[in-house]
Formats: structure tokens, sequence, C-alpha cells
């Protein structure tokens, strides 16, 4: 079992050489919300470089405000525009919560709905080569999220008790929020983890069969979209629909991931329109709808 920390900007600046001897990770707040830089954490990249530094290794959390799917690809975005360049050996988490009412404010969000932004948060950044994962409280584990919907990502699990009381599977627990430790002056949250991380390789899954990073997509007239089409071979693409959406050759992905494939939507009518891809490769088809404004 490792001892960790996770912080923010709310537990201001902290000293990493005194603390260091008191933990064996931390998990750091890159930001909140959408991928607007005024919502990056403040001591984001200070607790990067110290972490580096001192050989402490260290994760990711964003805290979301995602109301819609789209919200949810914008927070991936936040996070992924932060790593650029850094090579967390922890995980990359969604923060699924309402501890400031912002959600409930506006109406909450389904279950399916909150599901989807943690399951589209998710597969942004495995994609990209990182470790994704939720941390939720026990309440949104039980009662507001699908668990078995996000069962391939890593769980952190948050409840605040002597025990864990939670039935299903968890990699780390945070076990309190009034902790004190060297080099922190205000409370800090604790953590248990059961996993070793940084002894996982950090890779670009071995490409097999097709999947696309999403199947649906809403655009402006002149926007533009980069679709992933992951699989090993060149895909075909049929498009259906030439009149709203202009779409591109697949081309290599740099990374190794398979195949991108460029969408563009057209100058609109007075009306939303539809319009739709087909990508197949191996034998295996899978649909891509656009509707434009």
């Amino acid at each position: 079992m490792l001892k960790g920390i996770d912080v923010s900007n709310a537990n201001g600046r902290v000293d990493w050489d005194k603390l260091k001897g008191n933990i064996d990770f931390a998990i750091l707040r890159c930001g909140f919300g959408s991928d607007i830089p005024s919502q990056d954490d403040k001591q984001w990249a200070r607790n990067v470089a110290e972490c580096n530094r001192l050989g402490i290794p260290w994760g990711v959390y964003l805290y979301s405000y995602a109301m819609s799917t789209a919200d949810a690809a914008s927070e991936a975005a936040h996070a992924l525009r932060l790593l650029k360049g850094l090579k967390p050996t922890y995980p990359v988490y969604i923060d699924m919560e309402d501890a400031d009412g912002y959600k409930a404010k506006r109406g909450g969000i389904s279950k399916q709905m909150a599901t989807d932004i943690c399951r589209i948060f998710c597969e942004r950044i495995s994609a990209a080569g990182f470790i994704a994962g939720v941390y939720a409280n026990k309440d949104w584990a039980v009662n507001r999220l699908d668990m078995a919907q996000l069962s391939k990502w890593t769980f952190w699990l948050a409840q605040y008790n002597s025990k864990v009381t939670y039935a299903g599977k968890y990699d780390m627990w945070q076990y309190s929020s009034t902790g004190t430790l060297p080099g922190i002056s205000k409370k800090v949250d604790l953590n248990y983890c059961y996993k070793d991380f940084t002894s996982q390789t950090i890779q670009t899954p071995a490409l097999s069969g097709l999947t696309l990073d999403t199947s649906s997509k809403d655009m402006a007239s002149g926007d533009k979209y980069t679709l992933l089409a992951k699989c090993k071979d060149k895909p075909t693409v049929d498009t259906n629909g030439r009149d709203v959406i202009a779409v591109s050759e697949p081309y290599k992905d740099s990374k190794g991931r398979g195949w991108l494939i460029d969408v563009q939507g057209l100058p609109p009518e007075p009306i939303v329109r539809h319009a739709h891809i087909k990508v197949t490769a191996g034998g295996v088809m899978q649909q891509c709808n656009f509707n434009v404004v």
C-alpha cells in the first residue's frame, strides 16, 4: 500500500523538500473545467517541476464542470494541453463531483450523461497514451455513475471513513480531507493507493479492429474536426452529405494511434443539417454523425 496526497492551488505553495519523505506519490490538479487558460491551476507548473526535481511520482486530476459531451471533450483537451511534453507515472483523472453545486444549480445531469462525460474524457486521455481514471465519492459511484460502463479505467474512490464500504472495484482511496503533513500549511487530502502505477509501461495500445474516437459531433460552418480512426490499415471512408461536410483522405497519425480524417462543416442553410461518414477497415464498419449549424 502506497501513501499519497492530492493538492491544488487551494493548498498554497507546497514545500516539496519537507514533504518528500512523507509520501510515495502526489496527484496534482492541473485545472478545472473547459480548455480556458485562466482555468489552469496556478500551482500546476511549479508542483510538476518540484515533483520531477525530487523524483516524486505524480498523477493528475481535472475538476469537472462538464454538463455535456462537448464540455467533456474540452476538459480532456484542457488536461492534454497542460500535459504536453510531460510524463506522469500515475493516472490522469476526471474529478466527478459537484462540491460547489454548479451542476445542481443548472438542473443537474442524468446518470447516463455523467457516465458519458467520464467515458469521453477517459477515451481522449487513453488515446493520448496516458493512464486514465475517474475520481468520485461513494454516492456518485453508486447512484450517479454507471461504473460498469467505466470499468476499463482505474477508479479513485473518495470516502472519508475508517474503512471503505463501497462494494465496487477501486485502485485508490481518498480517506481524509483533513490531513496534516510537513511542507503544507493547510489541511490536505490523504490517499492510499493499492496499485503500483510506476511499474506500468504507458504506451499506445496495439491496434486491432476499428474504433473511432467519437460517434457524433456538432459543428458550426467552417469548423474543422479531426477524427481518429484506431485501426492498423488505411481505412476507406464513405461520405453521406457532401454538401454538409468536406472530408479528407485518411492520413497516418504521427503518434502511431491509427489514422486521422479531417472533417469540415460547409456553409450552412438556415436549418441544422446532418451528415455522416462510414469508416471501414479490416471488415469492420463504424459510423460517425455530424450536425452542422
